[in-house]
């Protein structure tokens, strides 16, 4: 196995850390010596040589950043411990015709495989809570609110569709920009193949064949939109992350009361209010998701990569991909977190439903009129009037309206009544809520055959 298949437990920000990339480079060196061997460019005993000695463990790691450090060059200081640890003279074949943004691109390229991977098994794992969830409150009732304000009933359920729904459209973004995020280039010192003579093309695929990476047909140094493109997809996925969470954070509040986090007798909210539980997850995510949103800016400007390539281009992009990638692993764990310890408060989400006492059913009953022969605009008219007469006095509605010229004719009163039972006016929420969440287990699952099918190693250890 190479190191960029790390044990599930390894916290996001080691993902990137220097021994990773060594090793991320090394493997590359090595995967460029058998295909330069394939195609006779190097002799076949010089490349099984860099192979058995492109092994971390086989390098002076404190050595190599100390030479690093000077040379302010680290592929140029590898290229030398690599080239003095081989035997013979197989050295003089490490990094034939390489340039060093080959292979530190293609090593970072290498490192947010491995940390996309982990974030589509995280996804999947908030698919599957997000599926008990949806199914659980598919039929509990409760208020649904635009502008902040009771709009119609829903379920929680219905709720738990939407986000449902919200991330496979994620998934689908991840999974359809794989084959372009995951390419690589190299092509020598601009892109143009200058030193592998005739061969150039043919190794290009055969050195992304051995990585398991797609490959383009221009391999220009100044190309890496394909890498930007994925710091978005982590930032519109963040956006959604906080969106799900910061609505439970406002449902949790004490004006609301929905939901809470599950978190034990032993948390503690405030060292100087004792009464305080206050949420700890979803606040988690919100802050994690706002960081990952604000790499968007900096990848963007890495973009404007000059003439055939420039350092500070690729500073820029690894220094975001690098803050981008475990942020997005922070904030999914998290998310994964909430979801697990987040529980529901029937009692509160029928409380809440009543404080309008059945306005918040005023469209049926605007429909029912209309449907009865009074017609859509002017049953509008008469049930907004008679919604401000009903806050204004605190009588029922249905009251009112009994009591409105021309709607005795048109309705009898109990249904009037009828009409202002939120529990019978839900629409599809309960059908939604399970329908999405059979499709979220459904995900899920082939989300996890995907990745593990992925999971091939570069080369075996």
């Amino acid at each position: 196995m190479t190191q960029a298949n790390q044990e599930e437990g390894e916290s996001p920000a080691a993902l990137f850390a220097m021994s990773r990339k060594i090793q991320a480079w090394l493997d590359i060196e090595v995967a460029l010596a058998r295909g330069q061997a394939d195609l006779g460019m190097i002799p076949a005993s010089a490349a099984e040589e860099i192979a058995r000695k492109g092994h971390l463990h086989c390098i002076d790691q404190s050595l190599l950043l100390k030479d690093m450090a000077r040379t302010k060059a680290p592929i140029v200081s590898l290229v030398r411990f690599l080239s003095a640890a081989c035997d013979g003279d197989a050295g003089d074949y490490v990094h034939w015709g390489a340039t060093t943004q080959n292979v530190m691109q293609a090593g970072e390229i290498l490192l947010m495989r491995e940390a996309h991977r982990r974030l589509l098994r995280l996804l999947a794992t908030s698919l599957d809570s997000l599926a008990v969830l949806a199914d659980n409150g598919a039929a509990q009732a409760m208020a649904g609110r635009t502008q902040r304000r009771h709009a119609l009933p829903i379920t929680f359920g219905f709720k738990v569709a939407t986000w449902i729904d919200e991330l496979l459209r994620h998934e689908e973004r991840l999974r359809a920009a794989e084959p372009r995020v995951f390419t690589l280039v190299f092509g020598g010192a601009v892109g143009a193949m200058h030193s592998f003579g005739e061969e150039g093309e043919a190794l290009g695929r055969r050195l992304a064949e051995q990585l398991g990476l797609g490959c383009f047909e221009v391999p220009s140094r100044s190309v890496n939109d394909h890498m930007v493109e994925y710091v978005l997809l982590l930032a519109l996925l963040a956006a959604t992350c906080s969106k799900i969470a910061q609505e439970l954070f406002v449902l949790m509040s004490e004006e609301y009361g929905e939901v809470y986090e599950d978190l034990g007798d032993l948390v503690v909210g405030s060292s100087t209010m004792p009464q305080k539980v206050n949420p700890k997850i979803s606040v988690d995510v919100i802050a994690v998701a706002a960081q990952l949103r604000a790499q968007v800016s900096l990848a963007l400007e890495a973009v404007q990569v000059s003439h055939e390539g420039d350092a500070a281009s690729s500073k820029m992009l690894y220094t975001s991909l690098e803050t981008a990638c475990p942020l997005a692993l922070e904030m999914m764990a998290s998310l994964v977190e909430l979801l697990d310890k987040l529980r529901i408060v029937p009692e509160k989400m029928r409380e809440n439903l009543a404080l309008t006492g059945g306005l918040i059913n005023s469209e049926n009953l605007m429909m029912e009129l209309a449907r009865h022969g009074m017609g859509r605009q002017r049953a509008h008219d008469l049930v907004h009037a008679a919604s401000l007469e009903s806050l204004r006095d605190g009588r029922p509605l249905d009251q009112v309206l009994a009591e409105a010229p021309g709607v005795a004719g048109v309705i009898q009163a109990e249904r009037l009544g009828a009409a202002l039972r939120p529990e019978q006016y839900l629409g599809d929420c309960e059908k939604l809520a399970r329908q999405l969440a059979g499709r979220a287990r459904t995900q899920s699952k082939r989300i996890r055959a995907r990745v593990k099918g992925q999971e091939a190693p570069v080369r075996d250890r």
